[in-house]
């Protein structure tokens, strides 16, 4: 059956997709259609796992309700004596997406990492470029009549008063500076290393996600904008080279939908999966799957970025847990930290960390993770059926210095614990995954005795930070290995875009949610504008 034809079909209803869902339809000659796998959460009806700004690790804890189910992936990079299992894959599938399920940490990266776009042929993605958008996009509590920042965008930003900082808090803030860290206060418009408090999208206790920011019940009654959640898209229509629509399971009912132009916004490990199944890819691996070839284009699947993480944990001594108490929002997670590995290239702020107390779970804890990686994985399909996930290989470590900057992070760990203000705890801190910190893991000071067990241990039990990326990646027309150029056309097709994290050319120095923000709105001001 072919229904209503559309002028723009928003395929996944995460980050992205929430913001040009509104941008587009706020012209009133615009048809715009949303699709969502996963549930709606409109404002009235927000399940409590997520609405829970002050515990945003809820969702995780509620198995897959609100992932794509059996979703998993290879983490570490294959090694000589080290055993890799699949694991799951926590990728949002409700509206909202990430935004809807992450830590609500709201990092805009550095101005450097969107020169560096820009040098890789993502033309107008300079900082310049990139700033008018992640102004677009906040309403910043804090520094909002600063030049670098918003005070009218859909997104609520604050962060936790030095005021109501813990004591354990205070007394980490006096170890860092004893290592040369100063307070830079404001992340997102301080570029050097030091510590602060964590920028967060929070309206008071709560999570403040793109579709409440964006889908407001205000949009929602527009009547050019339908929204279709739990849909799930089979895939893409074609006639010729040109993208005509989506064919939609809804129900038990498949829906033909035409459209005068698709925009793929399903996340960095599904929108290249749409592409590669409508014939667009790296051509050797689509005629070995039976698929047609649309549109050679290699660098679909590749160029994968994710940041290596690890955590450290202690049980929290008596002292250690009174110094901790305060019941103010974000306190689980206090001082971000901007520093720098030192590994070659020896490229500054390559490292990124929290370090905090939790009075509640009883563990201090100071999980982090490669801001700068140099390591890159890749996805490929399986085979051709929609219901299939690609197979999805993030390498991570598996350039060397990634691993060597996992090192030196521990060390700064044990230096910064080491200081008086800290050690008074007489914390016993051990490896954990950052996925899940918890107690029970190898003593940190006995590892960094032994480099082998180290090693083995680091690439066992690597993490990532749900920051995927690059799969899809912006470039000049010259560029095989580039599928979309600065306006997210995807090259050797008309009709389609994508417009999600698998543009980056490279995984910014930070959590992703702001810069995919940003992103977003910059490709819709240029399908408004026709640029």
């Amino acid at each position: 059956m072919t229904d209503t034809i559309f002028d723009y079909v928003i395929v996944g209803g995460g980050t992205a997709g929430s913001v040009l869902a509104n941008r587009l339809s706020a012209r009133p000659e615009n048809r715009v259609l949303l699709i969502e796998a996963g549930i709606d959460t409109p404002e009235n009806n927000i399940p409590p796992e997520i609405h829970d700004g002050l515990r945003p690790w809820l969702p995780r804890l509620s198995g897959d309700k609100f992932f794509w189910p059996n979703l998993t992936i290879h983490r570490a990079a294959e090694h000589p004596g080290i055993t890799r299992e699949p694991q799951f894959y926590e990728q949002g599938r409700l509206l909202g997406g990430g935004s809807s399920v992450n830590m609500v940490v709201s990092n805009r990266g550095l101005p450097r990492d969107y020169d560096e776009w820009q040098a890789l042929g993502a033309d107008g993605w300079d900082w310049q470029g990139v700033l008018p958008y992640f102004i677009k996009t906040e309403r910043d509590a804090d520094y909002g009549d600063d030049p670098l920042h918003g005070n009218a965008g859909p997104i609520p930003i604050g962060r936790v008063d030095s005021r109501h900082w813990s004591d354990f808090t205070v007394a980490a803030t006096q170890a860092l500076e004893a290592a040369g860290l100063p307070n830079i206060h404001d992340q997102n418009a301080r570029f050097d290393d030091g510590y602060f408090p964590p920028a967060f999208t929070l309206k008071g206790e709560e999570r403040f996600s793109a579709a409440r920011g964006y889908l407001d019940a205000s949009v929602r009654v527009r009547p050019n904008l339908s929204l279709w959640t739990e849909s799930r898209v089979l895939k893409l229509l074609t006639t010729g080279n040109a993208i005509t629509g989506v064919s939609v399971l809804r129900g038990r009912e498949t829906l033909q939908v035409q459209a005068r132009e698709v925009i793929l916004t399903a996340g960095a490990l599904q929108s290249p999966a749409i592409l590669l199944r409508t014939g667009i890819g790296p051509a050797a691996d689509l005629h070995a799957l039976g698929i047609p070839v649309l549109a050679d284009r290699p660098g679909v699947g590749r160029n994968l970025w994710e940041h290596s993480s690890i955590g450290v944990v202690a049980p929290l001594t008596e002292q250690a847990r009174a110094d901790a108490s305060t019941g103010k929002a974000g306190s689980r997670h206090q001082l971000g930290i901007r520093a720098s590995s030192g590994v070659d290239p020896a490229t500054p702020s390559d490292l990124f960390l929290h370090i905090g107390a939790d009075p509640v779970s009883g563990l201090a804890s100071a999980v982090f993770w490669v801001n700068k990686p140099s390591s890159t994985g890749w996805l490929k399909l399986k085979d051709a059926d929609p219901f299939s996930y690609p197979d999805v290989d993030f390498n991570l470590l598996s350039d060397p210095r990634d691993l060597g900057r996992l090192k030196a992070g521990l060390r700064l760990i044990t230096h910064y614990f080491a200081a008086p203000s800290l050690a008074k705890y007489g914390l016993a801190l051990a490896l954990s995954r950052f996925a899940a910190p918890q107690p029970g893991g190898p003593l940190l000071n006995d590892l960094l005795q032994d480099e082998a067990a180290l090693e083995r241990y680091l690439r066992t039990n690597v993490g990532g930070v749900w920051h995927a990326s690059g799969t899809a990646r912006i470039g000049r027309a010259d560029d095989s290995q580039a599928v979309v150029d600065k306006a997210g056309r995807v090259y050797g097709v008309t009709g389609l875009r994508v417009a999600d994290a698998s543009i980056m050319p490279t995984v910014p120095t930070a959590n992703t949610n702001l810069p995919t923000l940003m992103l977003a709105e910059k490709i819709a001001d240029a399908i408004l504008t026709q640029a």
